[in-house]
């Protein structure tokens, strides 16, 4: 029966997460600790020109990934975003990001962001790359993880040492130490279609809604699901499809 509530932690006397029998968090619509919530990451680009990201909609609406949505449904539970926050190459500071549309029929949503950054954006190309062409892939794999080896072993040290390791003190102190900055990696384009391009650049989770450049540096496809099982290879929703999301958010 669906209250209204945010589920949240049951706290124990001396005001600690409880957990039930088999080991999970105990959360509750009557609890009295934080909001039960996850953490996802993904990768996104500024379009040049205008306060505007884009990235993928399962990015944007994580719990749109996979059977999330129906499980959730089942339990009589209902999503909500409760931050949305992009970190930035070189940037000290996150900034807000707001959803404005997604896609219905290919991965991708825009993100509406401050109009100060909109001079780091990427420009996008126009017209897809074609097969044998060279395109470079930009992104975040592995989300925090490949961000915490790069930054060294003395970065979670201190983090312990503060009492502060959690997912929100991590991802603070990467950016506040300007050590944020993607993962790029070089491939070919094997496949093109109206609805998606394959190519050889290497990624994985995290990596999604990251842009697939062209020798020019423009973005010619958007990173949206990985093939493991096939040599590496990946997919991208041709840059056409985001050009016509932008012409629905212009016609708002």
């Amino acid at each position: 029966m669906e209250s209204g509530k945010i589920l949240r932690h049951v706290l124990g006397p001396n005001g600690e997460n409880l957990k039930t029998p088999f080991g999970q968090p105990w959360i509750e619509p009557d609890g009295t600790g934080e909001p039960a919530e996850f953490q996802f990451t993904g990768t996104g680009f500024l379009i040049a020109g205008v306060p505007l990201m884009a990235t993928n909609r399962h990015v944007a609406l994580p719990w749109t990934s996979g059977n999330r949505e129906k499980a959730l449904s089942d339990a009589g539970l209902e999503p909500e975003m409760l931050r949305l926050l992009a970190y930035l190459p070189d940037q000290t500071e996150p900034i807000e990001a707001r959803l404005v549309r997604f896609s219905e029929a290919a991965d991708l949503a825009i993100l509406a962001v401050e109009p100060s950054v909109q001079d780091l954006g990427i420009p996008l190309a126009d017209a897809t790359s074609r097969v044998g062409e060279e395109l470079f892939l930009l992104g975040y794999p592995t989300g925090l993880k490949a961000l915490i080896a790069q930054a060294g072993p003395g970065f979670l040290e201190e983090l312990e040492a503060e009492g502060t390791l959690n997912f929100w003190s991590i991802a603070s102190r990467l950016s506040t130490q300007s050590k944020i900055h993607p993962l790029a990696s070089r491939g070919i384009v094997a496949r093109t279609s109206e609805s998606a391009i394959v190519y050889d650049a290497e990624t994985t989770t995290g990596g999604s809604g990251g842009p697939a450049l062209n020798r020019r540096g423009e973005v010619v496809a958007i990173n949206a699901a990985i093939l493991p099982e096939f040599g590496g290879s990946n997919i991208g929703v041709p840059v056409s499809h985001l050009r016509a999301l932008l012409r629905e958010v212009e016609s708002q």
